[in-house]
């Protein structure tokens, strides 16, 4: 723990921030801060979102072009909450590089005046390749430390995914979006002594799945500080607060634009990481602060919490 380099490691396909979105991580949103980047690191994470949203029988929408022309009936107010436990594993390879993979499990559930359904399933799995573009060996002194790394992946559809045969859900969580996509992100880290910050972008771009649906993709993008602490020997703590910005863009169905999907969102981060030699736990909760949604029958987010234990060697 002498050269600590603070890094986050983003997890690009985060999850059901959006309507009709799949839980397929993360998203995520994102993985919290792990050091050692020169080593492997293997271990799980567990998260948990909630989202108030109103349910609308297919049969009573009346679509146009993609556009929602009209809502006939009244909608039942609905609460979902999302519990994904992750498996995670960081392997170090030559040259710089990383490969990380991520395969969520997902316990989800709609609660509504007709009553409760749940359903658990895992979900799709996540390869990421990074590269670290400074050397920490060459390009960190005593004081100050700084690291960008440059990511790309691709996620496998392995969880499942359902919808009615006139294009509409059942619910607005999935256990998978269906098809395959493509991760895409990027992180900049800069420590002065105890004092830090980091900066990242993430993008998902989604293809059409079987059911001739195609989620809009997610950008992501925030910016954390942080500040090392070590109290005892061999124990570190890192307190994390942040900002992030996500947007989603338009789903299609049949190659149509659906026009009432997707939107923006902002929301905070607050976390505190633990180390102790091999050992790292992370726990953080981020509230929504802000949302624009292209409807306002959209799932809502309004919280989100992660922990996770991690051991590197």
């Amino acid at each position: 723990m002498k050269r600590i380099l603070v890094a986050v490691m983003l997890l690009a396909s985060y999850t059901g921030t959006y309507s009709q979105a799949c839980c397929c991580s993360s998203a995520g949103g994102s993985y919290s801060i792990l050091p050692n980047l020169d080593k492997h690191v293997v271990g799980i994470r567990y998260s948990y979102a909630d989202y108030n949203t109103t349910i609308y029988p297919a049969m009573n929408m009346t679509m146009a072009n993609g556009d929602l022309m009209s809502m006939s009936g009244t909608g039942k107010a609905a609460l979902e909450r999302m519990n994904t436990l992750d498996v995670f594993g960081r392997f170090s390879l030559p040259k710089r590089f990383h490969i990380s993979v991520f395969l969520p499990v997902h316990i989800l559930s709609e609660k509504s005046e007709s009553g409760v359904q749940r359903s658990a399933g895992i979900g799709d799995l996540s390869l990421l390749l990074q590269y670290s573009v400074f050397d920490p060996a060459k390009c960190n002194g005593e004081k100050s430390k700084h690291q960008l790394k440059l990511g790309a992946g691709v996620k496998a559809p392995t969880g499942k995914f359902e919808m009615t045969p006139d294009g509409m859900f059942n619910t607005d969580l999935q256990m998978g979006t269906g098809s395959v996509d493509f991760l895409f992100n990027a992180t900049y880290t800069y420590r002065y002594e105890k004092f830090g910050f980091n900066i990242f972008s993430a993008y998902k771009k989604d293809l059409v799945n079987k059911q001739q649906f195609r989620f809009g993709d997610k950008l992501r993008e925030g910016v954390n500080a942080f500040y090392v602490l070590r109290p005892v020997k061999d124990i570190t703590l890192t307190p994390t607060a942040g900002l992030n910005y996500d947007h989603a863009f338009f789903n299609f169905y049949q190659k149509q634009k659906l026009t009432y999907t997707g939107g923006d969102y902002i929301s905070a981060s607050a976390g505190l990481d633990i180390y102790y030699k091999q050992f790292a736990l992370s726990t953080s909760v981020s509230p929504m602060l802000m949302s624009w949604l292209n409807w306002s029958g959209e799932p809502i987010q309004r919280l989100t919490f992660e922990a996770g234990f991690y051991y590197s060697f």
